[in-house]
C-alpha cells in the first residue's frame, strides 16, 4: 500500500478515538517515546557515526513501504500532530514501490523532518554496524511498537462491537418504549 493511503489511514483513525482509545493510545505512544529515548542513551555511539561518518547512507536509495508502515504514521501524527501537514507534502513527491532517497529529508538531503524524539521504528532501530548496539533496547522499542501495531489492528473490531452496542441498546430502548405504549 502506497505511504499516501496508510497517512490518510492515519489521519482518520486520529480522528475517530474515543476517549477510552485515545487515552490508551496516548499510553502506548508514552512507552514508545521512553523506549526511543533509553535507545537514544545507550547507543549515542551507533548514531554518533551515523551522523558523522555514514552521515545517513541508509536514506538514500530505498523503498520507503519497507520502512514506514500505518503504525508509524499514528505514532508520530498523535505525539506530533503539528507535522501533518509538512508530511502530507512530502508525500507528494512519493515514489511508490521505487527505491529513491527518503522523502521525508528536509530539500532531499536532510536533516529529518520527524525529530529524534519520535521516529519511526525501522529509522531509530537500524544502524550501519553489522553488531547493532544496545540490542536490549531495540528489543524493548520493538515489543512496544508490536504492542501499538496490535491496539490498531483490534481498534477496528472495538470500534464495530461498541456501535453495534448502542444500536442494540437502542432497539430494545424502542421495543421497550412501543410495548408500553400498547398497555395504556
Amino acid at each position: 500500500m502506497a505511504l499516501g493511503s496508510l497517512f490518510k489511514r492515519a489521519r482518520k483513525t486520529l480522528r475517530h478515538l474515543s476517549p477510552g482509545d485515545k487515552s490508551v493510545l496516548d499510553g502506548l505512544c508514552d512507552r514508545i517515546q521512553e523506549a526511543e529515548a533509553d535507545l537514544r542513551v545507550s547507543g549515542a555511539d551507533a548514531f554518533e557515526y551515523c551522523f558523522t561518518a555514514c552521515q545517513g547512507i541508509c536514506c538514500r536509495n530505498l523503498v520507503l513501504d519497507a520502512v514506514l508502515d500505518y503504525p508509524d504514521f499514528v505514532y508520530i501524527l498523535n505525539r506530533m500532530p503539528e507535522l501533518a501537514e509538512k508530511t502530507a507534502a512530502c508525500l507528494e513527491n512519493e515514489t511508490a514501490f521505487y527505491a529513491s532517497s527518503c522523502i521525508f529529508l528536509e530539500n532531499g538531503t536532510g536533516p529529518c523532518i520527524f525529530p529524534g524524539t519520535v521516529m519511526p521504528e525501522v529509522c531509530i532501530t537500524t544502524f550501519c554496524y553489522t553488531d547493532a548496539p544496545a540490542k536490549k533496547e531495540i528489543k524493548h522499542l520493538n515489543w512496544c511498537f508490536s504492542r501499538l501495531n496490535w491496539f490498531l489492528r483490534t481498534l477496528k473490531l472495538r470500534i464495530f462491537l461498541r456501535n453495534l452496542g448502542g444500536r442494540l441498546r437502542e432497539a430494545n430502548y424502542n421495543l421497550i418504549r412501543k410495548r408500553g405504549r400498547r398497555d395504556f
